[in-house]
C-alpha cells in the first residue's frame, strides 16, 4: 500500500483511505501527513476531518519537550520560505467541531525517552538538523525535499539500513509513539466496533505511523473501502515572476 507517493507529473501525494468492517458502523480513515507542504494541502485535510469524521486522532507531543522542538527545526526553519511557496502542518484542530483526541507521548516521555537514546545518536541528529535547515533555506528545492518522501508499507533498503544505525531514535520517534497510537485504536474499536451506527474516526499521524496502523486495522478485521489522492505539493513552485 502507498501512503506517500512522488511522481514528475503529480508531485507529491497522499493517499487518504477509509477502512471499513463487516457488519460495523464504525470505520477509520488515515491521513498520512507530511510536516511541510502547500497550504490547500492542509486546507483539504481541514475539510474532510470537519465534514467526514466523528472523532480525530492526532499526532503531536503534549506538553513542553526541548528535544522534540529541536528536532523539528529540520523543516520548521522551511515554513514561508517565499522561494519553496511551503508551509509546516497547519490545522486548527480546535475548530473542526469535533472531539480530537491525542494519545501521543507527554513532553516528559519524549525527554525520558531521548535521554536514553546511545549519545553517539543524539550527537549526529543535533550536528545535522542545524546544518540541513540552514542548507534547505538558502538551496533547498522542493524536488530534493520530495526525493525522501515517499512513503509504502514496507521500508526500503536505504530506510532500513537507517533504521539499523539510528536504533535508538527509532524506537523514541516511530516506535513507541505507534504502540500508543494502536492502543487507542484498539480501545476504540472495542468501545464501538459491535455497533451498527455509522461512525468515522480520521486518523492524522505522519505517514510512517501508517505502516503500523494500516496491518493493526486488517488484524482486527477492517479492509480499505475507497481512498483518495490529496497533493502535497508539486514539484517545481509556481512560477510568480513576470
Amino acid at each position: 500500500m502507498q501512503f506517500i507517493e512522488v511522481t514528475e507529473l503529480a508531485g507529491v501525494r497522499s493517499a487518504v483511505v477509509r477502512f471499513r468492517r463487516r457488519g460495523s458502523g464504525l470505520s477509520f480513515v488515515i491521513f498520512p501527513m507530511v510536516h511541510l507542504g502547500e497550504r490547500s494541502f492542509y486546507d483539504q485535510v481541514t475539510a474532510r476531518l470537519r465534514t467526514m469524521c466523528d472523532l480525530v486522532i492526532a499526532e503531536g507531543i503534549r506538553g513542553e519537550s526541548p528535544s522534540a522542538k529541536a528536532l523539528t527545526q529540520s523543516y520548521r526553519r522551511l515554513d514561508g520560505s517565499e522561494r519553496l511557496g511551503l508551509v509546516v502542518q497547519d490545522i486548527d484542530y480546535g475548530a473542526l467541531g469535533v472531539p480530537v483526541v491525542g494519545p501521543d507521548m507527554t513532553g516528559e516521555e519524549f525527554e525520558t525517552g531521548w535521554r536514553h537514546i546511545p549519545l553517539r545518536e543524539r550527537a549526529a541528529v543535533a550536528a545535522l538538523v542545524p546544518v540541513y535547515a540552514a542548507g534547505m533555506r538558502l538551496l533547498g528545492t522542493r524536488r530534493f525535499i520530495a526525493r525522501h518522501l515517499r512513503t509504502e508499507d514496507l521500508l526500503t533498503d536505504a530506510e532500513e539500513a537507517a533504521a539499523d544505525v539510528m536504533t535508538g531514535m527509532d524506537d523514541v520517534l516511530l516506535h513507541r509513539r505507534d504502540r500508543l497510537l494502536l492502543d487507542a485504536v484498539r480501545e476504540f474499536h472495542r468501545a464501538r466496533g459491535d455497533r451498527k451506527e455509522p461512525f468515522t474516526i480520521g486518523i492524522v499521524y505522519g505517514a510512517e505511523h501508517m505502516r503500523a496502523v494500516a496491518p493493526a486495522l486488517a488484524d482486527l478485521g477492517y479492509r480499505t473501502a475507497e481512498s483518495e489522492w490529496l497533493t502535497v505539493f508539486a514539484l517545481d513552485p509556481p512560477h510568480t515572476g513576470p
